[in-house]
């Protein structure tokens, strides 16, 4: 990694913490990206050489197991859609986050080596993270509004994450069941404030309130999906 990478890692770590992969499907920008996806999806994926590159180029931030950091807002991986991390992980490298991701540039930065800059090595990565095991503790709010945060969550996001938060292989949704509650409060608010961008639809993130917003994440956090080894 370069050493102008480390300087902003370290930078934005400090202040909102190494936060990777927003939590919405995002259209792909372009036929650019588009291909890149299809060149990844038709490799056969090397599980042992994903681990190799994420140990080297990913576990500084997100940990050794991929569980990501809960106190740093750092998002599990470990567990995580195939498709969709295939698809982030092409937009970062292509600069599809800049703009509307304040991390897109380390992201971009941290996958422009040769060895982790091609479509098998994107295949690699998101196979091992796929595969790898789940966090057995994902950080969880205070529980003090769980019927409130399961209301809108089941009116509001089921459609799309699933009834356990488990996502979707088809269209690239990622799962979000397990995932920390510190990162999954932060994308929530980025949804709300316009910073991250989220599928305009009717019950949206976008539409929580203040109040409601910490009692989805809370709720969320507590789903099984990617912190039980059966979910799937």
């Amino acid at each position: 990694m370069s050493s102008r990478a480390n300087a902003m890692i370290r930078s934005l770590t400090a202040t909102l913490g190494c936060t990777a992969l927003a939590l919405t499907s995002i259209v792909l920008a372009g036929p650019a990206e588009k291909d890149l996806v299809s060149q990844a999806q038709a490799t056969v994926p090397d599980v042992q050489h994903g681990m190799i590159l994420y140990l080297q180029h990913c576990a500084a931030c997100h940990g050794r197991r991929a569980w990501g950091d809960g106190p740093r807002e750092i998002p599990v991986l470990a567990g995580q859609r195939e498709s969709y991390l295939l698809q982030e992980l092409v937009r970062f490298a292509n600069n599809g986050r800049q703009g509307s991701d304040m991390h897109g540039p380390i992201m971009h930065e941290i996958l422009q080596p040769p060895d982790v800059d091609r479509s098998q090595a994107f295949r690699d990565l998101a196979a091992h993270l796929g595969q790898a095991s789940h966090n057995p503790q994902p950080v969880h709010g205070d529980g003090q509004a769980l019927a409130l945060g399961e209301r809108d969550y089941n009116r509001g996001c089921t459609g799309c994450h699933g009834r356990d938060g488990e996502g979707s292989e088809r269209g690239a949704i990622p799962a979000i069941g397990g995932q920390g509650y510190s990162y999954l409060l932060t994308q929530l608010r980025s949804f709300a404030s316009g910073r991250l961008t989220h599928p305009a639809v009717a019950d949206s993130p976008v539409a929580l309130s203040a109040e409601e917003q910490p009692a989805v994440a809370d709720y969320v956090s507590r789903l099984d999906y990617l912190s039980s080894a059966s979910a799937r």
